[in-house]
């Protein structure tokens, strides 16, 4: 009796194991089941920064201790720019990039809008930023990182501490003070206006710093172009040289590195630039906004922002996604990412969007208080272009460039095509070397940094202004 009570309870358990094994058999392998949910989510990093390995290696650690069971794909960097020409990827989702685009983004419906209590620490955020993404009382991204055009200077440089306006900047610099891609010593301004959505962006900051107009106005043709804000732009590149601004160099930091090296009395860049730089000119180098006129309107930010993508709700990944953003975003993760890591003993220098970021830097970077001062004074405004952000920037931005360009009244360096000895010999070599540019305006040189024998020319390449965007980097 007792084997006829057992026997059924036994097939039973046989039954059920293997209709399990059968069922577990056919699944596709690699693949989440309804019941566990999704097993990895796929992240676009902004790539334009000095160490994006860090972030990578930050937010997989951080993710860890939140949702262990869930992977995270990071995309490389030719499959996601920031957004300067792509949008993102169907399959990411989340992505981080350039906040000009965010009203172009939305219009795209590639935001996935949150409320007030799906953002983390949401009194926590700079208040440019976080106003920036917010509409009807939603929230269509997560600030990470922020930057703004600064000048950097040396601390004991008392006139350029002083200068408060454009203006003030220029009659310290003056203009035309040299003609190669390097500046022979200290002396003239280092900007980079080499891309035709650096001038784009540039001209746009100089006219709210001149107008204080926001929504940004958007020029459709050049005779839209606000005259003071183009002229302020040019004075830019009359105060570096034609080389020196419109030079696509291999590094984004390159600039910094030649400052770092003693170049140049003043450079225009963005604050991450002092991760190439030694700590010695860190601890003597002054900074701030860079004056783009002499009104005293507030200061545009960048920002860059951390999307979650709208085609989540087709994965079911939407919870996740946000969930991720907010570690991202988070004030740990953010230290993580862009402060000192184990094979680099220095922050990256880049902006944060949460105080308790500067905060926290500070206590063993001080330069980040100097930092954090600077979004403070007068508010910043979050630099974003309208939702036909990618048409108007195809439509102006070669135009934009070339207008900055226009009426350059330096001179340019050529190299010559044999060594010059001396004087007597740059007599004889020089004009034929600037027989095309102008004629030679008496000046040559052979000493460093020049790239060999040189030339003073009258005349630039202005025609240059049509070719191609250089190689994207930040806001190029």
């Amino acid at each position: 009796m007792r084997r006829l009570e057992i026997w059924p309870v036994r097939l039973s358990i046989a039954v059920c194991t293997l209709l399990l094994l059968v069922f577990f058999s056919l699944m596709p392998l690699g693949k989440a089941t309804a019941a566990n949910g999704p097993q990895s989510l796929t992240v676009a990093l902004y790539p334009w920064v000095p160490r994006l390995d860090q972030f990578q290696t930050a937010i997989r650690q951080q993710w860890a201790q939140v949702e262990p069971g869930v992977a995270l794909n990071f995309l490389p960097t030719n499959e996601w720019d920031g957004g300067y020409q792509d949008d993102p990827p169907f399959n990411a989702d989340v992505y981080v990039f350039d906040g000009m685009f965010y009203n172009y983004f939305r219009g795209q419906i590639l935001l996935e809008p949150m409320a007030a209590g799906e953002i983390q620490n949401l009194s926590d955020f700079i208040p440019y930023a976080i106003a920036g993404v917010k509409s009807n009382e939603r929230y269509f991204a997560i600030p990470l990182l922020g930057c703004a055009n600064i000048l950097f200077y040396q601390k004991s440089d008392a006139a350029l501490a002083n200068a408060s306006t454009l203006s003030e900047v220029y009659n310290t610099l003056s203009q035309c003070t040299y003609t190669s891609e390097i500046p022979p010593d200290r002396r003239g301004l280092m900007v980079d206006l080499a891309g035709g959505t650096s001038n784009a962006t540039m001209y746009l900051d100089a006219e709210h710093a001149a107008t204080g107009d926001y929504p940004l106005p958007l020029p459709w043709n050049q005779s839209q172009i606000n005259p003071t804000a183009m002229a302020n732009v040019q004075l830019l590149l009359k105060m570096a040289s034609f080389w020196n601004g419109t030079t696509d160099l291999p590094d984004q930091y390159g600039r910094a590195a030649w400052f770092n090296q003693g170049y140049g009395r003043a450079y225009v860049g963005f604050t991450e630039s002092m991760s190439a730089m030694s700590a010695d000119m860190r601890s003597r180098i002054g900074f701030k906004v860079m004056p783009l006129s002499d009104a005293l309107n507030t200061n545009l930010f960048y920002a860059d922002l951390i999307g979650v993508n709208t085609s989540t709700a087709a994965r079911g990944t939407r919870a996740l996604a946000v969930k991720l953003a907010n570690v991202m975003a988070a004030s740990d993760t953010v230290v993580a990412s862009i402060g000192p890591d184990s094979a680099n003993p220095y922050p990256q220098y880049l902006m944060a969007t949460r105080p308790s970021v500067f905060q926290s830097l500070a206590r063993q970077f001080p330069i980040y208080d100097d930092m954090y001062a600077l979004t403070k004074t007068p508010t910043p405004v979050m630099f974003a272009l309208n939702s036909n952000a990618r048409r108007w920037l195809d439509t102006m931005k070669n135009t934009i460039r070339s207008d900055v360009r226009s009426g350059y009244p330096c001179g340019c360096d050529y190299r010559s095509a044999e060594p010059i000895r001396d004087n007597a010999d740059a007599q004889t070599k020089c004009p034929a070397t600037c027989q095309a540019y102008g004629g030679w305006n008496g000046q040559w040189t052979n000493a460093p940094p020049a790239p060999g024998s040189v030339c003073g020319c009258n005349v630039c390449p202005i025609g240059s202004a049509s070719a191609a965007d250089p190689t994207p980097r930040p806001h190029y």
